[in-house]
This record gives C-alpha cells, structure tokens and sequence, in this order.
C-alpha cells in the first residue's frame, strides 16, 4: 500500500487542486470547470475515459442482442423438435396395417391381405 500512497502524495505535490476544490455545481453545469488548468492538462485522459465508456455500454448492448437472438432460436428449435415429434406420431399411426387395411377399404381398392406369410429369397454364397 506504501507505492500507492507515494504515488499519491506525489501527484498532490505537483498539481494544484485549489481551482477544483472552489469550483461550484454552477460551474460544472455552465462547463466553467473545463476551464480549470488541471483539467485542461488531463483532456487526453478525459477523452480516453469518455471513449472506453462509450465503447463499454456498445459491448453491453450488443450482448444483450446476442442473448436475445439466442433465446429466440432456442425457442424456434424446441417447437421445431416438438413439430418433429407430431409429424413422426401421425406417420406411425397412418402406417400401421389396421390403418392401412381400413383406407384400402374405404377407397375401393381391390387388395387383398394374402394369408401364406412371406418367402424369404437368400442369395446363393459365393465361394472363393
């Protein structure tokens, strides 16, 4: 804590603050207080300092559309994922045989189930 008190007491040293101390709330809305040598002195700092704010609330904003956006496409992904999941129930229920048989029927078509179950063709081995 020692080199901070150094550095304290030496820019108390080297500046004089008597301007800033008598300076008024009238002084500082009219801006009389830029006027002030020290101030006039530390402008760079000044500015530097109004920059990284502006740069700061900029940064704040931009992620806070990003969170946005993000919670809007996890939104869109869950009723995606819920839309799937409908669309899949109703195709396993329109392609179960009773509902087929039943549209064969209500259609007029004439198809028949077959009572033999179905053969089952193997392909010869091939020897080497």
């Amino acid at each position: 804590m020692s080199w901070f008190k150094k550095i304290a007491d030496a820019i108390r040293g080297s500046e004089d603050f008597s301007d800033i101390k008598s300076s008024t709330v009238r002084d500082i809305l009219n801006g009389n207080i830029l006027t002030n040598r020290f101030l006039q002195k530390q402008y760079l700092l000044l500015i530097m300092t109004a920059i990284l704010a502006f740069f700061y609330v900029d940064n704040r904003y931009y992620c806070e559309t990003q969170l946005a956006k993000e919670i809007e496409m996890k939104k869109k992904i869950q009723d995606v994922k819920y839309e799937s999941l409908t669309i899949s129930a109703e195709l396993m229920q329109i392609s179960r045989q009773s509902n087929v048989l039943n549209l064969i029927k209500s259609r007029g078509v004439n198809l028949e189930q077959t009572s033999c179950s179905p053969i089952v063709i193997q392909a010869p081995e091939e020897t080497k």
